[in-house]
């Protein structure tokens, strides 16, 4: 019996102690945690933080193709046939088209990667990828053959002249274009729509590079 006793005595015994070195060490670390070198990472207390890197680049995908500029122009065109004399007898013609047509330039924005976007506290600088031109067009609806020449003897016309006076037109139009400065406006209005867009995702600043 007195051994049980014993045994029993010396079960509480130990339990308070496992009880005062469990709160003792739960104080300690408490107060002393975040200065020992390997407990304090894991107490000590962490600022908040919000990754929003690809939030961005899925919000500025999201816009595709963005087309920030259009170059409306007319144009005429006069295309004659060639050849030698009998050619030129039989089937020589000239044509005159007056083109009316838009170029349209942006930035595709389908390109942006993750890498290319980095995120600084509030700022956040965006890798543009470079403007282009998007589309080049005709209006139909303004295009038309201002006059039609056919040498004496001729009396098939040919419509591929007159394609190739378009094809000719759309050249121009673009080339007029790109003369004009198209690509910086593009690029200027695509820094613009972009940083309107980023900073409504709570940027307060946006730089490009």
């Amino acid at each position: 019996m007195g051994r049980k006793g014993g045994g029993l005595g010396t079960t509480l015994v130990l339990a308070l102690v496992i009880v005062v070195l469990s709160t003792s060490l739960g104080v300690g670390l408490a107060r002393y945690g975040p200065e020992l070198p390997l407990v304090g990472p894991l107490l000590g207390e962490k600022p908040p933080r919000t990754t929003t890197g690809p939030v961005v680049v899925e919000g500025i995908q999201k816009l595709d193709q963005l087309a920030t500029v259009r170059w409306t122009e007319s144009v005429p065109v006069t295309r004659e046939s060639g050849g030698d004399l009998l050619e030129r007898l039989f089937s020589g013609e000239k044509v005159l088209v007056i083109a009316t047509g838009s170029v349209e330039a942006g930035v595709d924005l389908g390109e942006i990667r993750k890498d290319d976007v980095s995120v600084n506290g509030g700022t956040a600088t965006i890798d543009l990828p470079k403007p282009e031109i998007l589309s080049v067009s005709l209006d139909e609806g303004k295009t038309r053959v201002y006059d039609r020449d056919l040498s004496p003897l001729n009396v098939r016309p040919d419509d591929d002249l007159v394609e190739e006076a378009r094809l000719r037109a759309v050249e121009k139009i673009k080339a007029s274009a790109r003369g004009n400065g198209i690509l910086d406006t593009a690029e200027q209005n695509a820094e613009d729509s972009i940083r309107a867009l980023v900073t409504t995702l709570g940027f307060e600043e946006v730089r490009f590079r």
